[in-house]
């Protein structure tokens, strides 16, 4: 009977806590849009869900809803206390060594201290982006991608952000992401608006907020309606825009979000002011800055309660205090049994302490032994390297030596026929020169081989020197030709392999054996710049052009394309007849 019932005892008690737990995931796992909906009132529901995960030891519930309550606290625009619950989650998170929880709350750490500190904003969000990449978790990523590119957008870095909103949106839309597949439309339609590429941005948002109303996502529909306003305003439409911020304002104030009610108000006082409508404007401009000065007083408010808990915290610990002196007389006929719990603690320490060391001298082996791996596995990395370089230099000077020689006895053969005996027939003197030439040009090929063959590494330096020597070679041929060759000096010392180096020089150089051959042009204009972490190199030719519809492409143009798509870059070709030829390459660093 005995056994039975304490069966039966720790069954109910295993279901009593399972039923705890359940109880604890089930709020914190509400739908996102909800909670934003509902932030203003989900504070204390959070702080309690963390309390009762502590007290049956549940941490990652615990951790779960300090997230939570962080969320809840940013859109309250109560800031110090969202950074305090996001160091507690994220602290929790890496006890429990739950990398993806950690990562997307290192993420939104990042995202939203990007108005009150810049850097440690990118230190934040770099950190939750690493951490996701390097154990291929693609949850957090959803929003990291998208935030990411809010910060790149922040500081003015236009093509980096949009490249992260595409990542965002293309992960997003692969796993049909409703809730989040918005806020990258809306990101990638505010560069759009940037760039006044105003076509494109409205049906960017068209699509944000039709999914929005869809999904009845409130705060959604609420911020979209002030991207509606930030469109018309772009647009110098300060009717339109206003009917739009009037809208959000509506609703922020029904759900209370406090950084769109702000936002709206700033927005109708500077459309007021684009119309002249002076006391509107200043009205507006009143309730902003009022209602910041509300926010103000809130936060000052919430620190004088933290200083009233500190006092309180004081009073108890002073009455605690007192009662230990009271105590101090009966703990002295205790003293001797403290002496043999403080011997027996000194004993334990002392064996902890060996056991310490012990465990430190065998770490240290374990570290010592492994950068003797390491170093030895530099060591046969460098030597296959050096046999490698050793077998490129054998065959380099195969090459120069066998190859080379051979082809230099046929022009000089060439040269002993045409010397020594009469040719009459122009035939075959115009044949005879064509194999000398013709030989001559691979040699030079020949030698273009064997540099980039002795090259680990090739700069834009000395690809520079190499198209020079082209140019020269094709001045001397077409000397009614201009050419102009331009590079930027921040490139001189970017470096990438022997293969990227060899595909770009041949791309160029066929490029304007292209233009020579069939464009009769009178200039031609190379030019290679670094935008941002990505190479434009410009071919152009203001020759007699062609159709592009009409044109069969041949091997030449199919190879420089392949060429290019083969480093990972982009090539782009236009003509026009009587316009011209153009040729552009995209490469990213």
């Amino acid at each position: 009977m005995k056994k039975a019932f304490t069966y039966l005892l720790l069954t109910f008690l295993c279901h009593a806590h399972a039923q705890q737990k359940a109880e604890v995931d089930a709020l914190n796992n509400m739908p996102y849009d909800t909670k934003v909906a509902k932030s203003a009132v989900l504070d204390e529901a959070f702080l309690k869900n963390a309390n009762d995960a502590h007290k049956i030891g549940y941490a990652l519930g615990e951790a779960d809803s300090y997230a939570n309550l962080s969320l809840v606290y940013y859109i309250q625009g109560k800031y110090e206390k969202n950074f305090r619950y996001a160091l507690k989650a994220v602290s929790l998170y890496e006890k429990l060594n739950a990398g993806e929880k950690m990562a997307d709350a290192y993420g939104l750490m990042g995202y939203q201290m990007k108005r009150r500190n810049m850097k440690n904003a990118l230190y934040y969000m770099q950190k939750g982006k690493r951490i996701a990449e390097q154990n291929g978790f693609r949850q957090p990523l959803l929003s990291i991608y998208n935030n990411y590119g809010v910060l790149k957008e922040m500081q003015e870095q236009y093509d980096s952000a949009l490249y992260f909103y595409n990542k965002g949106l293309a992960i997003k839309e692969h796993i049909n992401d409703s809730i989040g597949i918005p806020y990258s439309l809306n990101n990638i339609a505010g560069i759009h608006i940037i760039r006044k590429e105003f076509d494109k941005a409205k049906p960017m948002f068209d699509r944000a907020i039709a999914i929005r109303f869809r999904l009845k996502d409130t705060f959604g529909i609420t911020e979209n309606y002030t991207y509606f306003g930030d469109l018309y305003t772009a647009q110098h439409q300060p009717k339109q825009a206003i009917e739009w911020y009037n809208k959000s304002l509506e609703m922020a104030m029904r759900y209370r979000y406090t950084d769109l009610i702000q936002y709206s108000y700033k927005m109708l006082s500077e459309n007021y002011e684009s119309l002249h409508d002076q006391k509107l404007a200043f009205d507006n401009y009143k309730k902003y800055t009022q209602y910041k000065d509300s926010l103000l007083n809130k936060d000052t408010n919430s620190k004088i309660a933290e200083l009233e808990v500190r006092f309180e915290t004081n009073k108890k610990e002073k009455l605690i205090a007192q009662n230990r002196a009271e105590l101090l007389q009966k703990e002295i006929e205790a003293r001797k049994a403290r002496y043999l719990i403080v011997g027996l603690a000194l004993f334990a320490l002392f064996f902890a302490l060996m056991g310490y060391l012990l465990f430190r001298q065998q770490k240290l082996k374990n570290r010592q032994q492994e950068q003797e791996f390491q170093l030895k596995s530099a060591i046969a990395q460098i030597e296959t390297q050096n046999q490698l370089q050793e077998q490129r230099l054998t065959i380099s000077r195969d090459l120069h030596d066998n190859i080379g020689a051979q082809l230099t006895f046929i022009i000089s053969s060439v040269d002993n026929i045409k010397y020594a005996f009469d040719i009459q027939n122009a035939k075959l003197d115009s044949k005879l020169q064509s194999i000398s030439n013709f030989t001559k040009s691979t040699i030079v090929e020949l030698r273009d081989t064997i540099w980039a063959m002795n090259s680990n590494e090739i700069t834009f330096e000395d690809l520079r020197a190499r198209i020079l020597n082209f140019l020269e070679k094709a001045k001397s041929a077409k000397e009614n030709i201009e050419f102009r060759f331009e590079i930027d000096d921040d490139l001189s010392q970017v470096e990438f392999t022997s293969i990227f180096g060899m595909n770009i020089y041949r791309t160029l150089q066929e490029a304007i054996n292209n233009a020579l051959k069939y464009a009769n042009p009178t200039q031609i204009n190379i030019t290679v710049k670094k935008i941002d972490n990505t190479v434009s190199i410009q071919i152009q030719d203001n020759g007699i052009g062609f159709d592009m519809e009409t044109v069969v492409r041949g091997n030449g143009l199919l190879n420089m394309e392949k060429r290019i798509e083969s480093i990972g870059g982009i090539f782009t070709l236009h003509s026009e007849p009587e316009k011209g030829t153009s040729v552009s390459i995209l490469i990213h660093l």
